[in-house]
C-alpha cells in the first residue's frame, strides 16, 4: 500500500511543489525569526516538532532522494509533510 501511495507522489510536479514549500517555509523561518519564534513559543512543542518534521519531509522529497526501505518511506512520507504545511498555515493565519 505504501509503495503505491509513494509512487503516486513520486512525480516531478509534486517534487517541485515540495521543494518550493520547503524553501518558502525555511526562508520564512530565517527572515522572520523573531516573529516565528514568538508565535511558536505559545504553542505545543509537539506541534512545533511536527511542523519541523514536515519541513524535513518536504526537503527530502523535493531534493529527489530515493528512499529504498519501506520503513523510511513511511517516516518521511510526503503527505505528512503537506499536512504539516497545512497545519502551519492554518495556525499562522488564525
Amino acid at each position: 500500500m505504501i509503495q503505491f501511495l509513494y509512487q503516486y507522489v513520486n512525480k516531478g510536479s509534486l517534487r517541485t511543489l515540495s521543494f518550493i514549500l520547503a524553501a518558502v517555509l525555511t526562508l520564512a523561518l530565517l527572515f522572520n525569526f523573531n516573529f516565528f519564534s514568538t508565535q511558536l513559543r505559545t504553542t505545543n512543542p509537539l506541534l512545533v516538532l511536527f511542523i519541523l518534521w514536515g519541513v524535513v519531509c518536504a526537503w527530502i522529497h523535493g531534493m529527489g532522494f530515493e528512499i529504498n526501505r519501506t520503513f523510511w518511506k513511511v517516516v518521511f512520507f510526503p503527505y505528512f509533510g503537506y499536512l504539516a504545511f497545512l497545519v502551519s498555515i492554518v495556525l499562522h493565519y488564525s
